[in-house]
């Protein structure tokens, strides 16, 4: 009997917690591009909306030739999350303060073109 019990709690538990943890991140759902970015230049891509008080996450995961920058910014030009490390492998996480659109920068800072993957939550 207990185990039912037991059970029974897990899954109310569940049903409650897993909608909201579907909705986290950019509205829409996840994101995945890949794509490479020549050797010295920007990436800029289109705006993606996050939602307020959900954390939002994009990585970059470059294919091991050159270094990788990742920005986040927000709708009114401000930076909100970045990883500019001396590595192509990229973490940018926040959380929002309103729902809005986020715009996501890739700067390859090598002499040769980064095949990558980006990826939202």
């Amino acid at each position: 009997m207990s185990k039912r019990i037991v059970l029974t709690v897990c899954l109310a538990a569940f049903t409650v917690i897993a909608p909201a943890q579907l909705s986290a991140g950019a509205v829409g759902g996840p994101t995945i591009e890949n794509t490479r970015v020549g050797a010295f230049k920007t990436d800029r891509f289109t705006a993606v909306v996050f939602r307020a008080g959900d954390e939002a996450v994009v990585t970059v995961s470059g294919d091991g030739d050159t270094d990788l920058d990742l920005y986040v910014y927000d709708d009114n030009g401000n930076l909100v999350a970045k990883d500019d490390d001396s590595t192509d492998q990229c973490l940018a996480s926040w959380t929002p303060k309103w729902t809005g659109r986020f715009f996501i920068v890739v700067k390859n800072r090598g002499s040769i073109y980064n095949q990558y993957r980006l990826r939202t939550n």
